[in-house]
């Protein structure tokens, strides 16, 4: 039954990304990008006054934020040459320190607006400020991004931003980052290039360069495991934020049967009794979004900083196995599980 819910289901993606493909967003475009206005609230009214659909309205605003804005190369921020591999950087937006009681969102938009130039960070909040403001449902995605198929990445991690609209019902993946430009080749050039293949892009298409920390985000029932898996796990944004300096297994995949226990370790050189806050789980007792997704507490930590956890494979069903710390992901492995062992 669920898979026949789940194959009706990606009919409906397909159909809808097909029919908004039909649509001609030309003179949308054309609209959107010559807008001017002071502030975001002012920009959102203006781009959505003259149409009537969520789609439209999400368009509209796609298309201003990839014309006019432009990505922030100079500040140092690192990327793969000749791809749009854009890593999210050092958030160093000048914000007005009086008005600190607006939500993060606005901050980051007024500030963007301003200058004009941003990070993936500041693209996203930047969009999804504006369709808030034009009653769009929409989610700033946090995860991996890579903009060379032919190269592996050595650090699998954290290191892109992109968001998720709701429209009728449905949600739809955008990445109006990479919808902006591109970089010469050999060069710190950004070259503007309104890219359209990056509004609404079908998850099969999206999940080839993009993968979210949450899967949930994939908009997949099983996400793929993409070759970095075969290398190390997958590192949350977490990762860095304790300082951890080791860890086992290194491999990404984890072999093992049902019945089996699988221990690892997450070491860190954070000070003892260092309290940082969590949060990016709110409550690891429920199960995961994915359903083939586990959330893994550790199960002792020792003297000398290092967190052990203990995993025993109650089923076959399991495929992602996350390691949690004080309610954040850290680590994610790809489990490969057998059949239970024959007895001997």
């Amino acid at each position: 039954m669920k898979t026949c819910v789940f194959i009706i289901f990606l009919l409906f993606i397909q159909f809808a990304v097909a029919q908004k493909k039909a649509i001609n967003y030309s003179s949308i475009d054309e609209y959107a990008m010559n807008i001017n206005a002071s502030s975001p609230e002012e920009l959102a009214q203006k781009l959505t006054a003259p149409y009537k659909t969520d789609l439209e309205k999400t368009r509209a605003i796609f298309s201003w934020v990839a014309h006019n804005i432009s990505y922030d190369y100079k500040s140092g921020n690192l990327r793969t040459k000749n791809s749009k591999s854009f890593v999210t950087g050092p958030v160093n937006y000048d914000v007005d320190t009086s008005s600190f009681l607006k939500p993060l969102n606005q901050l980051v938009a007024e500030d963007v607006m301003n200058k004009r130039i941003a990070f993936c960070y500041g693209y996203s909040r930047l969009f999804k400020c504006l369709c808030d403001y034009a009653a769009v449902p929409c989610e700033v995605i946090n995860g991996y991004a890579r903009g060379d198929f032919n190269r592996i990445e050595k650090n699998f991690r954290t290191n892109h931003n992109w968001n998720a609209v709701k429209l009728d019902s449905s949600w739809y993946l955008v990445d109006v980052t990479w919808a902006s430009g591109y970089f010469t080749y050999n060069s710190n050039e950004f070259i503007k290039h309104f890219d359209d293949q990056y509004f609404l892009t079908s998850p099969e298409q999206f999940a080839l360069d993009h993968f979210p920390d949450d899967l949930s985000w994939s908009l997949l029932q099983q996400p793929p495991t993409i070759k970095e898996f075969q290398h190390s796990p997958y590192k949350g944004r977490c990762f860095t934020k304790y300082n951890i300096t080791s860890y086992g297994p290194e491999t990404g995949v984890i072999e093992a049967a049902v019945g089996d226990t699988i221990r690892l370790f997450v070491q860190t050189n954070l000070a003892p009794g260092r309290n940082i806050g969590g949060g990016s789980i709110n409550d690891t007792s429920v199960s995961s979004p994915l359903p083939a997704a586990i959330y893994c507490k550790p199960a002792t930590i020792d003297k000398s900083n290092t967190i052990n956890y203990t995993y025993i494979v109650q089923s076959s069903d399991a495929q992602w196995l996350q390691l949690v710390y004080n309610d954040d992901m850290i680590l994610r492995y790809k489990l490969d599980i057998k059949a239970k062992k024959e007895s001997q």
